[in-house]
């Protein structure tokens, strides 16, 4: 008994201790790489700045005038950093720097051992950081940065180039602090040591380690890649080296650390493991009773609390169940393969009362593969599949479709979660037939009312054309004959002619108004020569300019799309000469793809501008209630103006939703292989 509670003392400690460790050498490594990446960091912004440098210059007014002594004169205003000097080259030569005085004799290219690889890269990238080179004006190593300057007509002309010392590379790296032992440097793109320093000691001798270069020989130009290697340092040490390649630059930033230094914490681990552990067997030893005791009272209040979380944890879990067994929608938890693995009570209780034998009631079964397997025809059962597909893949995080089952309808809802690190998705069937229902009886009302205002309108049209015309052109006939009675009486003779004036208008108004409450026959001359016939009719008798663009296209539309895109014509019509004031319509109508796109303008006053939302202006129940029925149609319907015009713009699949969906319920539906049923359990014959 006390060989095992000092095992358990001695394990437990050790767990401790391994954390403890693996937790500080995560420390120090998470130190070295953002060293390397501060140095990194520090390096591009440093070339970043002298980029922006060279760009102002090659801009300036000297230098695109080609005047040798003013650039040199700017160059030697600019300032830089300290150690560093600025260049202008042409394709051949030096043509000024600012380390010798202007008209100095100065190195041709062909100087430069490299010369060509430099040009060419410039030529390329337009902008180039070389790599360690000798400067032959300075006579010390430094790092050219430059830019191309092209003519007029985007030929390479020259180029212009500052440089970086190794002073300066050499303060970037000291300003960077790291514990003693470590080694900083600084390689350029060949992997050649730009600048290096270990233990306050500068250079640029350390060369790179063989295992670094192999890790980034395949690396891409323009690619910045972080990480690190373990290898081997020039004095024969284990190291480990943490890096970060500039895509900018090409460069890489190293910061190595002897792996002695990482494995420090576990051999201090191992020492404070021993020590405790002899100790504790010595005392152990001395006091095997009341150790024994105090470590069953230990054990003992373990145990409790791992009673009382376990007892929780089932309750955690007991209340979940319960509240998913509370909700009245179908529910099943797929895994990531897609297997069903639990459902709630209410789906039990839908398979038990449509007579599903399955005892599992769809428990183990592929829900994408059972929806896969109803087959072609089955679509609604393949976009289930197909959802479900996306967000156990990570394509999508939530789904959903409606579908109807039976005399019923669902809507099923799926969304992506995670637990305990695995992917798991949650289905949720909710009985919508209410919802349809209610939906289907709207839209039968909305088609009821729309269908009595067009009789009604048509009513008061024939009434206004066949009996209020001929009364006020009976009493124009009266009127007639009253102005031959008045002929010795001027003033008689005057307001009769008002009158008369007066009634030809109200003949003008009727005819307008009863010609649009009766318009054309629809279904005798299809869309296009119906609103043609009906916009210029309309636009005749009301004095108006019209512009009409038809296309004969659209008579490819469904007829409830063509009935309402001609009732948003007449309603927009009425609206011009009710309020407009317009002397000028424009219609236009026409389809894109499967879309029937009307456009209906006028040039009138315009919708009055409000100063809220409470106030603002009503358009009757004409174009409400046609948006009405335009969103119903699968479409939408839009009021723009302001102080100069009205623009009313609709939008229609030229084929109707058919019936079923949202705007239809059908009587009978057979039952499918999709949603629900085929996860419940196959269905006894009746």
């Amino acid at each position: 008994m006390f060989t095992a509670i000092v095992l358990v003392a001695c394990v437990l400690a050790a767990i401790l201790l391994v954390s403890r460790v693996i937790a500080e050498q995560d420390e120090i490594r998470h130190r070295a790489g953002q060293a390397s990446v501060a140095l990194s960091f520090a390096l591009d912004q440093e070339v970043a700045a002298l980029n922006y440098l060279l760009k102002g210059l090659s801009k300036s007014p000297a230098l695109l005038s080609s005047d040798a002594k003013a650039v040199y004169d700017q160059f030697k205003a600019t300032p830089v950093p300290e150690g560093s000097w600025l260049n202008l080259n042409d394709l051949e030569r030096q043509l000024v720097n600012t380390l010798r005085p202007f008209g100095t004799t100065l190195p041709r290219h062909t100087d430069f051992a490299n010369y060509q690889e430099q040009l060419d890269r410039i030529r390329d990238r337009r902008w180039s950081v070389s790599g360690r080179m000798l400067g032959l004006v300075k006579g010390e190593t430094v790092i050219a940065l430059s830019l191309r300057l092209d003519d007029a007509e985007g030929r390479m002309t020259g180029f212009i180039t500052t440089f970086l010392s190794q002073a300066r590379l050499s303060q970037i790296l000291a300003d960077q602090a790291v514990p003693v032992g470590w080694t900083k440097g600084l390689y350029d793109r060949k992997f050649l040591p730009i600048a290096t320093e270990r233990d306050g000691q500068k250079g640029f001798d350390i060369e790179a380690p063989a295992e670094l270069v192999a890790h980034l020989t395949d690396a891409g130009p323009a690619s910045t890649i972080e990480g690190a290697v373990e290898a081997v340092d020039d004095r024969g040490v284990p190291v480990l080296i943490a890096f970060r390649r500039s895509g900018a630059t090409n460069w890489t930033t190293t910061v190595a650390m002897p792996l002695a230094d990482l494995r420090a914490p576990l051999v201090g681990a191992l020492w404070q493991m021993i020590a405790p552990a002899a100790l504790l067997m010595i005392a152990g030893g001395l006091a095997t009773v009341f150790t024994a005791r105090q470590a069953e009272a230990a054990l003992s209040v373990l145990s409790g609390q791992l009673l009382v979380h376990k007892g929780e944890e089932r309750r955690a879990k007991g209340l979940l169940k319960a509240s998913l067994d509370a909700l009245s929608a179908h529910i099943a938890i797929l895994d990531a393969s897609g297997t069903v693995i639990s459902v709630n009570r209410a789906w039990h209780s839908f398979a038990k009362r449509n007579e599903y034998t399955s005892p599992g009631h769809g428990v183990g079964l592929n829900y994408v593969d059972v929806c896969r397997s109803a087959g072609p025809n089955e679509k609604a059962a393949l976009l289930v599949a197909d959802g479900l597909s996306a967000l156990l893949s990570g394509e999508r995080l939530e789904f959903g479709t409606q579908y109807p089952c039976g005399d019923r309808w669902f809507l099923l809802r799926a969304a992506r979660f995670r637990h305990e690190g695995a992917v798991h998705v949650v289905v949720a069937h909710e009985d919508i037939t209410d919802l349809i229902i209610t939906k289907r009886d709207l839209a039968e009302t909305a088609d009821r009312l729309l269908h009595l205002q067009v009789e009604e309108r048509q009513r008061i049209g024939v009434e206004l054309h066949d009996s209020t015309t001929q009364h006020l052109t009976a009493a124009g006939l009266c009127l007639a004959r009253a102005h031959v009675l008045a002929v010795e009486h001027p003033d008689i003779d005057a307001a009769l002619g008002s009158v008369g004036t007066n009634i030809d208008e109200a003949q003008r108004e009727i005819r307008t108004l009863s010609f649009l409450l009766y318009p054309p026959d629809l279904q005798r001359d299809g869309l296009a020569l119906t609103l043609r016939d009906f916009v210029h009719g309309f636009a005749r008798r009301a004095g108006l300019t019209v512009r009409a663009r038809i296309d004969l296209t659209i008579d490819a539309a469904d007829a409830q799309v063509c009935w309402a895109a001609l009732r948003v014509t007449q309603e927009c019509l009425a609206n011009v000469r009710r309020h407009a004031r317009a002397t000028r319509i424009t219609v236009d109508a026409r389809t894109e793809g499967n879309m029937l796109r009307l456009r209906v303008a006028d040039d009138g006053v315009g919708l009055p501008q409000m100063s809220s939302s409470a106030s603002r202006p009503k358009l009757g129940v004409g174009i409400p209630g046609m948006q009405a029925r335009v969103r119903q149609l699968g479409g939408e319907l839009s009021v723009t103006g302001g102080r100069k015009g009205v623009t009313v713009s609709a939008t229609m699949p030229l084929s109707a939703p058919p019936v079923g969906e949202v705007s239809r319920f059908p009587e009978e539906w057979p039952e499918p292989n999709s949603g629900f049923a085929p996860m419940a359990g196959n269905k006894p014959p009746r």
